[in-house]
């Protein structure tokens, strides 16, 4: 290909990903991932040189910079390999593949991620991020290792094949001491729940009693673990485990991680005080975040968690909305080539677009050039203190500080408006996208905001209706809907359909909900393993094909099914999906070595072994139900589904036979099996055995 504006032109530039076009003008000749690539090694008898990045990626810009733009290093790729570049966003799978061969390689991974392999794909050598001088001098050796012992390479080839397809294997055989669907014996609760209580003393030893989660730098803003936190310290009434979780909630909202003037969370903290972030923003940290900020307040009913829930809300819809109904993928870190530009101030712009009295307030309450300074003179905005004691520090009442913080901080973002803005990757991902429409479902029932839900609606009937009898991982409006969905598609939209019918009582989307499950079933469910890869049997062309157990930034999409199939197989009374829920928490539980990435599995494992209630509301007219239905949200009750009795239909069968023609009663259920009903809310909660 050939560009006049451009020097050199490759195949990327075919590509609607913002990542791949990033490199569509370098001088190294990339390939997207494609059968022609292999095909090509093959023919050529050439090594292949994979690397693998997304476009709000700092270190990835780097090394282009540094190599992939630099000729000389371009030239050596070219004559020497076949070179792929791959948006690991867009490919999951091929990153995942890839992502642990490096991990057992070098004992780390990130991003680049760097591979060489031979022409058939299996990887030989990897890292990460290498300066130009080292990453060619890399690539000599093994090139001269080709030459010279090329059955080295292949017998390590297939070692370390070997290696990655055990690497998160879980196999979950039959239960022969489990009845499907019913209640696990005793004995097997009692086992389970000591060892999820001392892998959590475990955990315990490592947290960060100073400003929450574990110790270390950097620190990631992990939902997984905070919804664990939020979860157990409710059903067990571990005061304890609430705090850490507390304590992470506040220092994360206070910290420069935390855009203080227009809302939402950078990926990580390149510190332990949450102070300097990874300046990129990306959508799935922020929809989960969206929903833990939501139940947090449930919980300790603290405002600013709530003001979290709608800034962080309201920069997704200003800067990742996309008209086709589904959200955009990210912000870059960098703006102009530099990190974090768009976010940072100086004492000297402060000056310029403040008042006296706003600029007395933002160096007092954000310690300009003192707790805050950054670099270069530059700080970045962070509270070092709770508002409260803001406040009380300035002779100000909470609301009074609030007003005037509000004032300053919108003065703040309408002058930054003007800047710049940072890189946006405009690609939609059914898997983040269905993330947020459980962010936008659980704000909407703790909050009752009637815009979230129907935005929440847009997103979800976007997925859905685009689905095509399966569903697709990307949309981009250059190429339509591309590359067939991997199991997050289908376990963050399953969760989703669930989380938007216990928000709503829409019934359609949970036989939307139902019928995911079955396309999952034939496409992913492994009958002999009795768990999920993560790649369809119908699209797998990698060199191993994996599974996806560890719970990270977010949860694992084996552990989302295991969740959703326990739910589905009680609304649908279905023992049978139970059963096999049942199976895969108990292998992934056995398997686990370290709770804080075991988390969602975690969640999973605390519905079997604590009473968990199916919960009915019946009511006269929809008025009532809404009244009712709201005043159950106003608490956190993770340990619970919600339905509704409905007139014509027969599902859930056991919320059946329970419509009432005056005033409103909710039914307690277990296992089906209703009790009385009860006429309050309040009183009903009593029939939980729960600490509300």
């Amino acid at each position: 290909m050939s560009d006049s504006s451009h020097n050199h032109t490759n195949e990327l530039a075919k590509s609607s990903s913002p990542y791949l076009l990033q490199h569509a003008h370098n001088p190294v000749d990339w390939l997207p991932w494609c059968d022609e690539a292999f095909t090509k090694a093959a023919s050529e008898e050439k090594l292949i040189f994979i690397s693998i990045g997304y476009s709000a990626c700092h270190w990835c810009h780097v090394m282009e910079g540094q190599t992939f733009e630099d000729e000389k290093a371009a030239e050596f790729l070219n004559k020497n390999f076949i070179s792929i570049k791959v948006d690991r966003e867009e490919r999951p799978d091929v990153d995942a593949a890839y992502m642990h061969a490096v991990q057992i390689m070098t004992g780390r991974g990130g991003w680049p991620l760097n591979c060489i392999a031979l022409p058939d794909g299996r990887p030989i050598f990897g890292g990460t991020y290498f300066p130009k001088d080292t990453f060619l001098d890399r690539l000599s050796s093994i090139l001269s290792l080709k030459s010279t012992h090329p059955s080295k390479l292949e017998e390590y080839a297939t070692k370390l094949q070997q290696g990655v397809a055990l690497s998160d294997l879980i196999s979950a055989p039959p239960l022969t001491d489990l009845t499907p669907g019913a209640p696990w014996p005793q004995s097997l609760i009692d086992s389970t729940s000591t060892s999820l209580t001392t892998q959590l003393a475990q955990w315990q030893s490592q947290w960060d009693s100073n400003t929450g989660l574990s110790l270390g730098a950097p620190k990631f803003p992990l939902p997984t673990n905070l919804d664990f936190l939020l979860h157990f310290g409710t059903t067990q009434n571990d005061e304890n485990t609430l705090a850490q979780a507390r304590l992470t909630l506040d220092s994360m909202s206070r910290g420069g991680i935390y855009d203080q003037l227009g809302g939402g969370f950078a990926r990580y903290s390149t510190d332990s005080d949450w102070k300097v972030p990874h300046f990129e923003k990306m959508l799935y940290d922020n929809a989960q975040l969206i929903t833990t900020y939501s139940q947090a307040y449930q919980i300790f009913k603290d405002p600013t968690y709530k003001r979290v829930v709608f800034q962080t809300i309201e920069f997704l819809l200003r800067d990742l909305d996309d008209p086709s109904g589904g959200f955009r993928s990210a912000l870059d870190a960098d703006t102009d080539g530099e990190e974090g530009k768009f976010y940072v101030w100086t004492l000297e712009e402060l000056r310029l677009v403040l008042s006296e009295s706003q600029l007395d307030l933002a160096v007092k309450v954000y310690e300009i050039d003192g707790k805050s300074h950054w670099e270069h003179g530059k700080n970045v905005l962070m509270k070092w203190a709770s508002d409260e004691v803001l406040a009380n520090s300035i002779d100000l009442t909470q609301d009074e500080f609030q007003k005037q913080l509000d004032e300053l901080n919108s003065t703040l973002l309408k002058h930054r408006s003007n800047r710049t803005h940072p890189g946006l990757d405009d690609k939609v991902l059914t898997s983040w996208t269905a993330q947020t429409v459980t962010a936008l479902s659980t704000a909407y029932r703790v909050f009752r905001n009637q815009d979230h839900i129907n935005r929440a609606r847009i997103a979800l009937d976007f997925i859905l209706e685009n689905s095509e009898e399966q569903l697709h991982h990307t949309y981009h409006p250059t190429t339509g809907h591309t590359i067939p969905g991997f199991l997050e598609d289908y376990a963050f939209t399953i969760k989703a359909c669930i989380d938007f019918y216990e928000a709503t009582f829409e019934l359609k989307y949970l036989y939307s909900a139902r019928d995911l499950v079955n396309i999952a079933f034939d496409k992913f469910y492994d009958v002999d393993h009795g768990t999920f890869w993560f790649t369809s049997s119908d699209e797998n062309k990698l060199f191993v094909r994996k599974q996806e157990n560890d719970d990270s930034v977010s949860p694992s999409s084996n552990s989302t099914m295991a969740i959703n199939l326990f739910k589905l197989g009680k609304f649908f009374s279905q023992p049978d999906w139970v059963y096999r829920s049942d199976r895969m928490i108990l292998s992934a539980w056995d398997d686990t070595r370290y709770l804080r990435s075991s988390t969602n599995w975690a969640k999973a494992l605390l519905h079997r072994i604590e009473p968990f209630c199916e919960i009915v509301l019946a009511a006269s007219d929809e008025n009532t139900l809404y009244e009712i239905h709201e005043k159950l949200d106003q608490h956190y009750i993770p340990q619970t589904i919600v339905t509704t009795s409905n007139s014509g239909t027969t599902i859930p069968s056991w919320a059946q036979g329970k419509m009432t023609e005056k005033d409103s009663k909710i039914y307690i259920c277990t296992e089906g099996a209703c009790k009385l009903p009860f006429d309050r809310v309040e009183d009903a909660f009593k029939g939980l055995n729960l600490n509300l």
